[in-house]
């Protein structure tokens, strides 16, 4: 007998009113069913207790609420595996159907109560998050320079190599996840450094200061001499998708050899260059009545100067890297100019296809390939035992990625999500 066999069998024999009873219960019925990584042509889920209880055919049991699920499709949460957060932005991810955020640099730290919701399975609003907290950067360097001066001077900043373990061990005491690098000049804008930056020895200090603290080094780069110098240095991840240049075949050849790992943010480069897909995004109406202003603001903000061979050239070299097979995961950058919690990630997987992803390809990156590379346990997958962070569309995703967009039905923890905006934040 097969293990979903099993399952279902198991969970014919549960007595009803215990099922039923349980908070976080219901099932889903006749669905098509993405798993986070292959799809099942119809099945009928079962949710107990906030967790998955069985995918299969196995009948549904007396007195559980039913959800139809003819003619739509079930994914998983989807995971946005770059963003910065801020007051109100979980809130704003979840009414998307995005329930883990993974944040990239953030001065909040709020380590305190994002560890204990994301172990949790009590009804909640907002989307789980992981995050690197302080980023490593030096004085005067990027995102500081974004910074007004008062409250950059405030904020930790590497000195030297020598003290890049004491400077990674003082992250990981305040709760980071993972450690997050800088290399930025700004080179990209016009070929001459404006920017202080990380030296060579200080990225590979630092690298090796997060490994042997058991932490993902990810670095922030904009410029493929960037991404060289992150990956010979042994970083686990590039934050970006660099926009200078066509990647060479030598440089993919070195990050495949690597297993280093890519965050998109092709949102981000899409805006950069001037281009409209955020704001005809922002139209939509299957987005427009959910988006709180803050949300509205983003997506719609232009770019004062508009770099129009960004986007082609970032969009190239992501289909390079697929094609050359490294790991791809789907970030956004949120909330840059261009991007919006929550909504961005569904741009993102259009990106995708466009780059050459097959929807199924598209939907992997901001489902299960995240969860298995940043470790994030019970989520990313619809399978038993997983948590039932759910998403319901209609139409058919894993043919026409666009369809994530017309969602029927959240659910986070096995519980259903309301998808009304804030007024403001």
């Amino acid at each position: 007998m097969s293990r979903f066999a099993l399952v279902i069998l198991a969970a014919v024999c549960v007595a009803t009113p215990v099922l039923a009873a349980a908070p976080g219960s219901f099932a889903i019925q006749h669905v098509r069913v993405f798993d986070g990584v292959r799809t099942i042509p119809e099945a009928n889920v079962l949710v107990r207790g906030g967790r998955i209880f069985s995918v299969g055919s196995g009948s549904i049991p007396q007195g559980v609420p039913t959800v139809d699920g003819a003619g739509k499709t079930l994914i998983p949460g989807l995971i946005d595996s770059h963003v910065h957060v801020f007051p109100g932005a979980q809130e704003d991810a979840l009414r998307f159907g995005v329930t883990t955020e993974l944040d990239m640099f953030d001065l909040a730290r709020d380590f305190a109560k994002w560890r204990p919701q994301r172990e949790s399975f009590a009804k909640t609003d907002a989307a789980d998050t992981w995050g690197a907290g302080l980023g490593v950067t030096v004085k005067g360097g990027a995102p500081l320079e974004m910074l007004p001066p008062t409250d950059a001077a405030k904020i930790p900043v590497l000195a030297n190599a020598v003290g890049a373990k004491s400077f990674v061990d003082a992250r990981v005491k305040e709760g980071s996840d993972y450690i997050k690098l800088f290399i930025e000049d700004l080179s990209e804008y016009g070929g001459k450094k404006r920017m202080p930056t990380l030296s060579r020895d200080e990225v590979c200090a630092t690298i090796a200061a997060a490994h042997a603290d058991k932490r993902l080094a990810i670095v922030h780069v904009q410029t493929e001499s960037g991404a060289r110098e992150a990956t010979e240095c042994g970083a686990d991840a590039l934050a970006h998708t660099f926009p200078d240049r066509i990647a060479t075949r030598d440089f993919l050849a070195l990050a495949k050899s690597h297993r280093i790992f890519l965050e998109t943010t092709l949102d981000v480069w899409a805006a950069a260059s001037g281009l409209d897909i955020a704001r005809k995004l922002a139209a939509d109406p299957r987005v427009a009545p959910y988006l709180s202003p803050f949300q509205k603001q983003t997506l719609t903000a232009k770019e004062d100067k508009p770099h129009p061979q960004f986007f082609p050239t970032a969009l190239a070299n992501v289909r390079a890297m697929h094609k050359a097979g490294i790991p791809i995961v789907a970030g956004t950058d949120a909330p840059n100019s261009g991007t919006a919690h929550g909504v961005s990630p569904h741009e993102e997987l259009q990106l995708l296809v466009r780059a050459g992803f097959t929807p199924e390809d598209a939907l992997n990156a901001a489902t299960a390939l995240p969860t298995k590379i940043f470790e994030l346990g019970d989520r990313g997958h619809i399978a038993p035992g997983y948590r039932a962070d759910l998403v319901l569309v209609k139409g058919d995703p894993t043919r026409r990625i666009g369809d994530t967009l017309s969602i029927v039905r959240i659910w986070k923890n096995g519980y259903a999500i309301g998808r009304s905006p804030p007024k403001k934040h």
